[in-house]
């Protein structure tokens, strides 16, 4: 009797696993003791070239899609909103592949993040739990993307809002249909809702000249002291012009007029909803929002998943008229 138990209880245990090396050797793209999430058993079909340390390998879209998803989102966000995520950016990745007629990474505007360089970012602590959550809202959303009619979106999103998205037309000077403006009030309660940079006149000539070289090259080459180290007493900051929703069109740097993209990059801003207020010995930029405030706010994002709202409601909430499609009909 004990016998029959024994031999019972080594089939039980054992059984599952003799299926799962079988249907192994049958398709070795079923991976053991992975369960269902792993990309190997999602994949789309269409594969992508990428450098790694000179040597070019061709992996598929949807590992593209997880290697890029770390440099993008916080990991620690609510699982809906990082599927969120693998759709728009798998809807951009395909729309650059298509547009372009590439399958070089060389050509798309998103960085691959290696194993190794998430192991940096996350951490050793949180790498195996951070991974798994990837490859979960990769692997669960595969092949899917996000339709206007038949063509892809461009499927813009930025980190935090300024409590609402902007519409294209005010921010693109473009109508664009399904990129209209929506309340995301939840934004303000972000930590990087509102930043603060504070220059002296000596830091904001520095950065002025940064891209200028032909000023450096000339400077160098007569052998004098580089502009960057120049004593400036005051540059006259003013903003010429900004939308009623404080996107900023013009600006003036002592009469030289430059977009308010062009500035925000100059006074490395983190958006273009910024305002200047004139201290004694500089300027202070306060900026609202971080990224382009177009398309799905990340943040605003979490706090719908957070109150169980699916990555559909998110992207439909988000984006106007759209649908969410397989990127490939069979």
């Amino acid at each position: 009797m004990l016998k029959k138990y024994v031999l019972l209880w080594i089939f039980v245990i054992f059984f599952p696993y003799i299926c799962c090396v079988i249907a192994h050797l049958v398709n070795p793209k079923v991976t053991i003791g992975q369960g269902g999430y792993m990309i190997e058993n999602h994949r789309m079909g269409k594969d992508i070239m990428l450098e790694i340390n000179g040597i070019y390998k061709s992996i598929d879209v949807e590992e593209y899609v997880a290697g890029v998803m770390p440099g993008v989102i916080s990991a620690d966000y609510n699982m809906e909103a990082l599927k969120t995520q693998a759709v728009l950016i798998r809807t951009n990745i395909l729309k650059e592949m298509e547009e372009n007629n590439t399958k070089d990474a060389a050509d798309i505007s998103y960085k691959y993040y290696t194993k190794e360089e998430r192991r940096e970012l996350w951490g050793r602590a949180n790498i195996d739990k951070y991974e798994r959550k990837i490859e979960k809202a990769v692997s669960s959303t595969a092949g899917k993307v996000i339709r206007k009619e038949s063509s892809l979106i461009m499927a813009l999103y930025h980190e935090v809002s300024i409590g609402k998205t902007a519409d294209a037309a005010e921010v693109l000077d473009e109508d664009i249909s399904y990129l209209k403006s929506v309340d995301s009030s939840r934004d303000v309660e972000a930590k990087n809702y509102m930043n603060i940079y504070t220059y002296t006149w000596d830091e904001l000539s520095n950065m002025l000249v940064t891209g200028s070289t032909e000023e450096k090259n000339q400077a160098e080459e007569s052998n004098t002291e580089s502009p960057d180290n120049l004593t400036v007493d005051k540059i006259d900051i003013t903003i010429e012009e900004s939308t009623e929703n404080g996107f900023v069109k013009k600006v003036s740097v002592d009469g030289t007029v430059y977009t308010g993209s062009e500035a925000a990059e100059i006074f490395k801003l983190p958006s273009i909803n910024y305002y200047v207020e004139n201290l004694e010995d500089g300027v202070r930029f306060v900026c609202l929002g971080k990224g382009n405030c177009l398309g799905v706010s990340q943040y605003g994002a979490n706090c719908m998943a957070a109150n169980g709202k699916t990555m559909e409601d998110i992207i439909s909430y988000y984006y106007k008229d759209v649908s969410i499609e397989e990127a490939f009909s069979n």
